[in-house]
């Protein structure tokens, strides 16, 4: 525990408030989630694949992200050579802008270094402000232009 938040991946028993955080942001300016993605299979999927992070306050989910080898950006242009994939990351509607989506990359950057990759990449939409100005304060790169999922992505990455 840092700073009293705890940091962990996420288990079974934390579902429904994950889906609950997945829902809350639907919505919200920017998000391109729906009540089709992200879902309870891909909750499921993260956590079986040890990819789905929380991070908690007084024992409350307050952001969730997902960080792994997805392989869904692979054929895009990207210079890591070991990279891992962030992606569905949020934080709960009534924390936001308090500095917790920094928090929990900056627990996410070192989890990854951790793991061995050499970088992180990701996509984010054009049309979330908040999602760009916090990975271009936390240092990630912006590497490219992407049109996915019928969505305008910038490709955004993080080299170690």
């Amino acid at each position: 525990m840092v700073d009293g938040y705890e940091f962990s991946l996420a288990s079974y028993d934390e579902i429904s408030q994950i889906m609950d955080i997945y829902h809350s942001l639907i919505g919200t300016p920017g998000c391109t989630w729906s009540l089709d993605y992200p879902n309870r299979e891909t909750a499921e999927s993260d956590i079986d694949s040890k990819s789905l992070y929380v991070l908690k306050k007084n024992g409350l989910i307050i952001a969730i992200t997902s960080l792994g080898e997805f392989n869904e950006l692979e054929h895009l242009p990207w210079t890591l050579k070991v990279p891992c994939e962030l992606a569905r990351i949020g934080v709960i509607p009534t924390m936001q802008k308090q500095g917790i989506g920094t928090t929990i990359l900056k627990n996410i950057i070192k989890t990854a270094k951790e793991k061995g990759f050499d970088g992180i990449r990701m996509l984010v939409s054009k049309t979330n402000p908040a999602a760009l100005a916090l990975y271009d304060k936390n240092g990630f790169e912006k590497c490219g232009e992407v049109f996915m999922y019928n969505i305008d992505f910038y490709c955004y990455q993080m080299k170690f």
